[in-house]
């Protein structure tokens, strides 16, 4: 059997369901194959107890690349408000304005008036100088102009939190290009539907463009002649399909691309650079089901725990994610280094012990609903922050979509929405 379309997306996660629905809305015949039986990836739902669980994705940018990909769609873009950032530091929360945060959380930290104009001249250098960041990590240009341990935890927090590597692993000058470019504390907000809401309406104009999803449809090969791409062989509930398509997007990171594709296609410098960049990002997550709130807010950042750095109860703006009466608590966090190997029970059981310090009788109050440590192939991303792959591959019309093909200074749902965007736009113009 054989199927003909204009691109084949490999994958059904944000980064390839943004990249179908803007080409779907441009005119091109899409199709998406994947594997499993629900869309999403690390942006999608299930249910657990009567409770709304998320596969990844739990906050969503409000205002940003996310949102203009589903306005230029006229998809629907469901996000209720979850109101101002919280941190805790030295255990006392404090609300983070939108504007002038780094020096509010300084402030905090520190009662030198002279350190905290000393760190906030330092970063406004930095971002306007990046050469001089490039071979330090973020915690070693730190310690040029500080030792102030909770500082120095409040940066830990705020990197492992959004870019999910540590201070003592992002060069510097990425931490400074993500700064740059996000401008300051974004609005966020919760799915009331839960996260899988954002893929299915991306599904539902896919499809009204004339676009298909092919739930249960593995990819066996991609197949290229020549160079150039030439689609897919896909097994489906009928049977194995052969996709003929002029371009094939693959959203299942970089280093698969190569796998499906098969290594002797591919230049020896694109695999050197495969194997020098292509480091996954992990993430330990805790769902947590509750009868009453167990934090004041709906989010709360988290400096100084052993592994836990933000805590989210999107039940306190959606109550709809829970069970009447219930609550639904989210708990987000790094290893103590992101390069493996992992001791993955370990890893998860000190993110109960933060649980336990950070709630009070929290056995009693609290039950885990699911918890997970997120590495190798289902990563929190594909690839560390600056350490990205091209989307064009050395294949002609094979590109790469996602978390492993991010523009620097993206990290996120919003980067994968945002190397869509970079994506289409290419194809548009032939490159």
């Amino acid at each position: 059997m054989s199927f003909s379309c204009d691109v084949l997306i490999i994958g059904s996660g944000m980064g390839g369901m943004c990249a179908a629905a803007l080409l779907a809305n441009e005119g091109y015949k899409s199709l998406v194959a994947e594997r499993l039986y629900r869309i999403g990836g690390r942006c999608s739902s299930f249910e657990s107890q009567g409770f709304i669980c998320t596969t990844g994705v739990i906050g969503v940018e409000l205002g940003g690349v996310v949102e203009e990909v589903f306005s230029r769609v006229h998809a629907d873009f469901q996000v209720r408000p979850a109101g101002p950032v919280h941190v805790l530091i030295q255990g006392k929360p404090y609300e983070i304005p939108p504007k002038g945060a780094l020096k509010r959380l300084l402030s905090v930290a520190s009662e030198d008036a002279d350190e905290v104009e000393k760190v906030l001249n330092a970063f406004s250098h930095a971002r306007e100088w990046l050469k001089q960041t490039r071979d330090l990590s973020m915690r070693e240009w730190l310690l040029q102009y500080t030792e102030n341990e909770t500082i120095l935890g409040i940066f830990q927090t705020l990197i492992c939190a959004t870019l999910l590597i540590n201070a003592d692993e992002i060069p510097a000058s990425e931490y400074f290009r993500f700064i740059k470019r996000l401008g300051g504390i974004s609005s966020f907000g919760f799915c009331p539907e839960g996260s899988g809401a954002l893929p299915d309406a991306l599904a539902q104009r896919i499809r009204e463009l004339g676009g298909a999803i092919w739930t249960g449809s593995s990819v066996k090969r991609i197949l290229s002649h020549g160079g150039v791409v030439r689609g897919a062989l896909v097994l489906t509930k009928e049977g194995e399909i052969e996709v003929q398509a002029k371009i094939v997007i693959s959203n299942t990171g970089p280093r698969k691309t190569v796998e499906l594709t098969g290594k002797e296609h591919f230049d020896r410098g694109y695999l050197m650079e495969l194997e020098r960049k292509a480091k996954p990002a992990p993430v330990i997550a805790v769902q947590i089901a509750a009868e009453e709130p167990l934090i004041d807010y709906p989010s709360l950042m988290v400096t100084g725990a052993r592994r836990i750095n933000a805590l989210y109860q999107p039940t306190t703006v959606c109550p709809e994610l829970a069970p009447t009466g219930k609550q639904l608590l989210m708990a987000g966090g790094g290893p103590g280094s992101s390069l493996p190997p992992f001791d993955k029970k370990r890893e998860v059981e000190l993110c109960v012990q933060d649980l336990e310090d950070l709630i009070p009788d929290f056995q009693k109050r609290a039950r885990i609903l699911k918890s997970g440590f997120y590495h190798g192939r289902w990563p929190g991303m594909h690839c560390w922050p600056g350490n990205d792959l091209p989307h064009k591959t050395p294949i002609e019309n094979l590109y790469n979509v996602g978390d492993g093909a991010k523009p620097t200074g993206t990290t996120g749902l919003p980067s994968v929405a945002a190397s869509a965007l970079a994506l289409v736009e290419d194809i548009k113009m032939g490159i």
